[in-house]
């Protein structure tokens, strides 16, 4: 469990992939205003699930009030921000090997993945370091006692495996980002897990929606009989989810609708830390959208 002072509630909020008009929206809606004392600021944290940067074209959205925004709300106890795989991935193709290779290879899908960021930043500038630094930094997860999150699998047996690699606060420490993109070496498939999740072989190759052919696909770990129901609420991002927010079991929340897509709002939902009573529901805990419409 982190050891830091928690305030009585926390929102947890999914996949933003620099949509900042979004988050501003969603603050609006859950009446969030560091700047108002009378506001849910006073008694609550964010807790952001991940993906901050990254988008599909035409959307490209604003990364720098996006991060400048989120670092912000960290640094002044605010918010939490957690590790999602494409921060992951900006460390890997911004890390150059011994031999002078890329972590992460330039291909040209990966750059295509990464292009609305690196252009924002200026590929290579300071601005383009500075964040990396800062991603390097964000935790994998975070253990808050009654609930925890991560960006897309929580998995204990993985969890206990990786914290030899990992700094008091749960991010990686310097010396091992290159393993980490590693295929020959243990931490690869570890952090594989954590922020994209499991995987196993499929029926047939298919194509996934960047154009890359894959023979593993993504499992439903929540519902996989070979993972055990977490003791606490789980909440997670990554999935891209559609149709209205809800639970996806007894003890495991999403909050990725694709924010990054078209109109599709960006979604949180709400724990109260503080509450007397120990057994609540969790498909009973509140849901909040961007659209002001849809909120649940």
């Amino acid at each position: 469990m982190i050891e830091i002072q928690l305030k009585e509630r926390l929102y947890f909020i999914g996949d933003i992939h620099a949509q900042y008009n979004k988050l501003t929206d969603l603050l609006k809606v859950i009446n969030f205003d560091t700047n108002d004392s009378n506001s849910m600021s006073a008694g609550g944290q964010l807790v952001f699930i991940g993906d901050l940067i990254d988008s599909v074209p035409k959307n490209d959205g604003d990364h720098l009030a996006l991060l400048n925004k989120v670092k912000s709300l960290v640094e002044n106890n605010h918010a939490f921000c957690l590790l999602g795989n494409h921060e992951f991935n900006a460390v890997g193709w911004a890390t150059q090997k011994e031999n002078g290779e890329w972590a992460r290879p330039h291909s040209d899908n990966n750059r295509k993945q990464h292009n609305a960021f690196l252009e924002a930043v200026e590929e290579g500038s300071m601005e383009h370091k500075r964040w990396i630094s800062w991603f390097k930094s964000l935790p994998l997860f975070i253990d808050f006692g009654t609930v925890k999150a991560i960006h897309a699998c929580w998995d204990e047996d993985v969890i206990e495996q990786i914290k030899p690699y990992l700094n008091a606060n749960n991010s990686l420490k310097e010396i091992h980002w290159v393993d980490a993109f590693d295929k020959t070496h243990e931490l690869f498939n570890l952090c594989e897990t954590l922020l994209k999740g499991p995987e196993r072989k499929a029926d047939k190759p298919f194509t996934d929606k960047t154009g890359k052919v894959r023979t593993q696909k993504r499992i439903e770990w929540w519902a996989d009989s070979e993972y055990k129901e977490p003791i606490v609420p789980i909440v997670i991002g990554h999935y891209t989810l559609n149709c209205l927010p809800k639970v996806l079991s007894n003890k495991v929340v999403c909050v990725d609708y694709n924010a990054a897509k078209g109109d599709n709002p960006l979604v949180c939902c709400k724990f109260e830390l503080m509450s007397t009573d120990r057994s609540f529901i969790i498909s009973e805990i509140p849901f909040y959208s961007s659209h002001k419409l849809l909120v649940i």
